[in-house]
This record gives structure tokens, C-alpha cells and sequence, in this order.
């Protein structure tokens, strides 16, 4: 039964597989397009051998009831030979198990593969041609900040021939060639802010970081960027706006900020529009580069709301909204996606 649940799963272009225990059993449910869609529904016996099936799999402690786990596995199905990720944690009800299926089943490779718009699009490709300076992906999660990462890195390894090109992910989620991998655990020995303080020393020119978590990595990411290497990292922030004032939030200087930083970039994933419902999905993005008026208001301690004005009154600057707008002008989506997503509020 899990080989046919992963099985369907990966026919499907699922995301994540959930077993969720309630007070009646268990529901499994399907992440596909970014929407949870329940499939099954078990009894208490034999979703806990689901489960159970699971850990045996990841070869996690199938006796510890009472403690997160997370593990990596492999299974060979009629579809595919596939290498997931695992991760189980107790609850009220019992243990609840969440699948991450592979990312090369339904990630794009290249920058031009993602469906940015041109504002976005072109403000990726300059922060690629550069030589210094700190580009900020933001998003919720699911919003696909890493997809966007690795395509960006993907692009810079093409067309940079001959650069040291390191990342530090908690988990690496695929293979990038030409790219030196390192996975770090935030609870482990091995966390961002030691990974950082010695990959520094390993003569890197581009960096990437998966998420700024705390003060401390923070600090050191804005150090990497005026020290003169590229740096790539996620935040969860809303827009860049909220991003630029969460770094100050973490006690960056404003100086440091504008000083370090080249860009950010906010990304929403859309469900595309077909003729019987939605299939895929698109993103929409808002990408703030540096400039003058920006500099100023970071210097001046702007709050977000302050900062967003500020980027709004730039020609031809395209707010996240607008951009998911142009996407249900264009066909791609519509009114009731853009809402689900971004909410009723017309600003931003």
C-alpha cells in the first residue's frame, strides 16, 4: 500500500505525501499544485503500519514514539526509482508522517524555465553577472524560493565557467553540478553560522545560503557580501519591503544593508488556469533592487510600510500583485487563484 501510495503520488506530480492521524484513523493526502487533496482514509492499525512501513524505509526508530524524526529513502517503484525524504512527529492522535517527493520531478533547471516576468527575470540575470553583493529570494513556504535558487546557480555555474561555487542547505534537495554541496543541521554540530565561519575560509566567490534564520547568520551573510563574494539566501518575509526591515529587525545596520545588498526578490506560486480547472502552476514575482531613493529610506530606519511606498513610486515598478494581475490578464490564472494567495487586500 505505501508502494502504491508513492506510486500515485509520482504519477501524479504530487509534492508531499501526508499521513495524518485524526480521532477516526488516518487521512493521506496529496499535495499536488500546492493544494492538499485527501485520497484515502485508513483506521488507526493500519495507517500506523503505513507509517511504520515508512520509518522502516528511512531507517528511523520505529520504538520512539515520542520524538520528531527525520531520515532519507529510497524505493523502487513502477513508475520510478525514487530517493524521498521523511520526516515523522508525534501527535495527540499518533504519529503523523510527511514525504517530500524529489525535487527533478517537477523542477525547472534553468533561469529561463521558471516563467518570471521580465522585471524579475532581468533583475536575476544582473545579480548573475555581477561580482559582489547579497540577493534575498523571499517567500512563504511552497512559494519556490529554492527552485528559484538552484536555477540561479545553475545559471551563474553556465555562465561563469572557472568560479568556486559553494551552497549550505538544510537538506540538499538535489545534485547541482559544478556546485559544492554541504548539508548543515540548524540543531546539529554542523549548523549555517559554523558552516559559514569556515566556508569562508575555503576561497568561495559565489555563495549560497538556504535560509537566514537568526541574528548571527545574518551578521555573517551581510560580512560575506562586503567582503566581496555573491551571496544567495532565502527569508521568510512576505515581500521585499518586509525583508530589507526584517534585517534591520535582526540588528543589521542600515549602512551594512546598503551597503551589502543588491536585491530581493518576492515569489508566489499560482495554479495555472486550464479549461476544466487548474493543472501546474506559474509563479509571479516583485524583484527591489538597490537604488538611491531605497538607499535612503534603509538609511532612515523606514519601517516596511514606508519602504514599500518608496518602491512603488519607482517608473515602471511592478508590485507582487500586479505581477499575479498580469498573469490572470494573460490567461494564466485567475481572480479566485490571485485571492487565495495574496488575500482581498488591493495593496501590494
Amino acid at each position: 500500500m505505501v508502494d502504491e501510495l508513492l506510486d500515485q503520488a509520482h504519477r501524479r506530480g504530487a509534492s508531499d505525501v501526508h499521513l495524518d492521524p485524526t480521532a477516526a484513523g488516518y487521512d493521506v493526502k496529496l499535495r499536488i499544485d500546492g493544494v492538499l487533496e485527501t485520497v484515502a482514509r485508513h483506521d488507526h492499525a493500519l495507517g500506523r503500519s503505513m507509517v511504520t512501513r515508512l520509518m522502516v524505509l528511512g531507517q528511523l526508530l520505529t520504538y520512539r514514539l515520542d520524538i520528531p524524526q527525520e531520515g532519507r529513502l529510497r524505493v523502487v517503484l513502477a513508475s520510478a526509482d525514487l530517493e524521498l525524504r521523511l520526516a515523522v512527529i508525534p501527535t495527540t492522535h499518533g504519529l503523523r508522517a510527511a514525504v517530500r517527493m524529489p525535487a527533478e520531478m517537477s523542477t525547472p533547471g534553468r533561469l529561463t524555465d521558471l516563467g518570471l516576468s521580465g522585471p524579475a527575470l532581468k533583475g536575476l540575470e544582473a545579480f548573475a553577472a555581477s561580482d559582489s553583493g547579497m540577493l534575498i529570494v523571499t517567500g512563504p513556504a511552497g512559494s519556490g524560493k529554492t527552485t528559484t535558487l538552484y536555477a540561479l546557480l545553475r545559471h551563474i555555474v553556465e555562465t561563469s565557467p572557472g568560479i568556486s561555487v559553494v551552497a549550505l542547505e538544510d537538506p540538499v534537495e538535489r545534485d547541482l553540478p559544478g556546485v559544492t554541496q554541504i548539508e548543515v543541521s540548524p540543531f546539529g554540530e554542523l549548523t549555517y553560522e559554523k558552516a559559514l565561519r569556515s566556508i569562508l575560509r575555503q576561497d568561495p566567490q559565489v555563495l549560497m545560503l538556504g535560509e537566514i534564520r537568526d541574528p548571527a547568520v545574518a551578521s555573517l551573510a551581510v560580512q560575506a557580501a562586503l567582503s566581496g563574494h555573491r551571496l544567495l539566501c532565502t527569508l521568510h518575509a512576505g515581500t521585499p519591503a518586509s525583508a530589507i526591515a526584517r534585517l534591520v529587525e535582526m540588528g543589521v545596520e542600515p549602512y551594512q544593508i546598503t551597503s551589502s545588498l543588491f536585491g530581493v526578490i518576492a515569489q508566489r506560486l499560482f495554479r495555472r488556469k486550464v479549461a476544466d480547472g487548474y493543472k501546474g502552476r506559474i509563479p509571479a514575482a516583485e524583484f527591489a533592487a538597490i537604488d538611491g531613493d531605497l538607499r535612503k529610506a534603509i538609511l532612515s530606519r523606514d519601517d516596511a510600510g514606508q519602504i514599500a511606498q518608496t518602491l512603488q513610486t519607482r517608473p515602471g515598478y511592478q508590485t507582487l500583485r500586479q505581477a499575479a494581475q498580469q498573469l490572470v490578464k494573460e490567461g494564466l490564472t485567475d481572480d479566485a487563484e490571485v485571492r487565495r494567495i495574496l488575500g482581498d487586500s488591493p495593496g501590494g
